[in-house]
């Protein structure tokens, strides 16, 4: 009843405070400065000085309602700061109510930019990020917490031959609170379930090259990853290649991923943590681990929810969830390249792709004598909205592999089309920062 009384009051309080806001703009004397939310200007000076006090504007709260499977719908509310660089702090944040799970959950992201001139470091970015919701709701909802501590380093060329070129080096130390259930001693004879708080770790170290130029742009980042279990490395490059002589900005987008293990704990037993390993697949959300990206249903294997993916590992548009051991999957190492076709026409938003990938295996499947290893391929059409922030993949053609467990799990051409829904890339709230009201 506690959160209900304080989702409530916090609803009321943004109503109040956006009908507020509503006709605030107010007409100056020619030579004075425009004046913006005058009532949310002085809410924010009286409880909201340690953001900044000069030269910005202000957090700006709205009414906010997110979705996934386990919490249903989600009211409450979005915390933004409207200008950036708002001088050094960047500032988002939602705290929101599941009506289906009766939980409160929600997600925060601080950054603060220190930028320096006449320096080869031109920006020192520390930051952290913050998400919890429900991950599981049978028998019981369970909550996780992620957070993720970091600092970013960019560096650019001062001369004016390699200007375009630009480093980032970053550093990420990934945590994972988890709710799950374990089975404890009840008594003498019977087995219980109980909640246990489980902790996840992961270190990334991350170099990232990028040339920005409009004809030929290309980056490249190299990263490695350090848990407990194992140390893997993982190297993705990108480029795009224009075919239009006018300005278009249309043309192929191809991609490169190797990706392997370094070391493995022998007291971790990969056969029953398989989603810790690299896929040839786009990540679905079971198999994101570090909890870093936002899915309907996170642990679904069938269904709408269950075929979201993510521009991650080898990113393929096929997958086969309900094989225990995915087609690719691996804690070795494999390598994939993802070819993308824009229409011709700028702003028609179908495209073709084509995916090829080799992986290798010898520890997911230790009954076999042999290394489980092979060429795979898919390759269909798409439709691309929000500059790939919101994609839909209609596979047509596919290695054998897939092939058969289509024929036998999903023979439906329905179930063989998967979508990435990238909220990173949306970037919603610096949308909400552009606009007029």
């Amino acid at each position: 009843m506690t959160k209900v009384l304080v989702v409530i009051n916090m609803l009321v309080m943004l109503t109040i405070t956006k009908i507020s806001a509503q006709d605030s703009i107010i007409l100056n004397k020619p030579g004075t400065k425009e004046v913006h939310y005058k009532k949310l200007i002085s809410i924010q000076q009286k409880y909201l000085g340690w953001v900044d006090r000069r030269d910005k504007e202000f957090p700006f709260g709205v009414p906010a309602i997110a979705y996934n499977k386990y919490d249903g719908v989600q009211i409450g509310a979005a915390l933004i700061n409207l200008k950036q660089p708002v001088k050094h702090i960047d500032f988002t944040a939602s705290l929101l109510y599941g009506i289906k799970s009766h939980k409160v959950n929600g997600t925060a992201n601080v950054d603060y930019y220190i930028r320096l001139k006449k320096s080869v470091v031109t920006l020192i970015k520390p930051g952290v990020k913050f998400q919890s919701f429900t991950w599981y709701d049978h028998p019981k909802p369970l909550k996780y917490y992620s957070i993720s501590p970091s600092i970013e380093i960019v560096l650019n060329h001062r001369t004016e031959k390699l200007e375009k070129l630009e480093h980032r080096i970053s550093f990420t130390n990934h945590i994972v609170l988890k709710k799950e259930l374990v089975y404890s001693d009840g008594d003498a004879i019977v087995y219980v379930l109980k909640d246990t708080l489980t902790r996840f770790y992961a270190n990334v170290f991350k170099y990232t090259f990028s040339r920005k130029d409009d004809n030929f742009p290309v980056s490249a980042s190299l990263s490695f990853e350090q848990t407990k279990f194992f140390v893997k490395t993982y190297f993705e490059a990108n480029s795009f290649i224009r075919y239009q002589l006018k300005n278009y900005n249309t043309g192929v987008h191809i991609r490169l991923f190797v990706g392997g293990f370094l070391w493995r704990s022998d007291n971790f037993h990969f056969r029953l943590y398989p989603d810790v390993g690299f896929n040839l697949n786009g990540k679905r959300g079971e198999q994101d681990y570090l909890y870093s990206d936002y899915y309907f249903g996170r642990y679904e294997q069938e269904n709408f929810s269950a075929r979201q993916i993510t521009k991650t590992d080898g990113f393929f548009k096929v997958s086969t969830p309900l094989n225990g051991i995915e087609t690719g999957q691996t804690v070795d190492w494999l390598m994939a390249m993802n070819f993308k076709v824009d229409f011709p026409i700028h702003y028609v938003p179908v495209k073709l792709f084509f995916d090829l990938g080799y992986s290798y295996d010898n520890h997911l499947n230790p009954v076999n004598l042999l290394p489980v290893k092979g060429f795979q391929f898919d390759g269909g059409f798409m439709f691309s909205f929000f500059d790939e922030g919101f994609e839909i993949y209609f596979p047509l053609i596919y290695s054998k592999e897939y092939k058969a467990y289509y024929k036998a799990d999903a023979p439906k051409f329905k179930q063989k089309i998967s979508f990435l829904l990238d909220l990173h890339k949306l970037e919603l709230h610096k949308k909400i920062r552009d606009m007029r009201f």
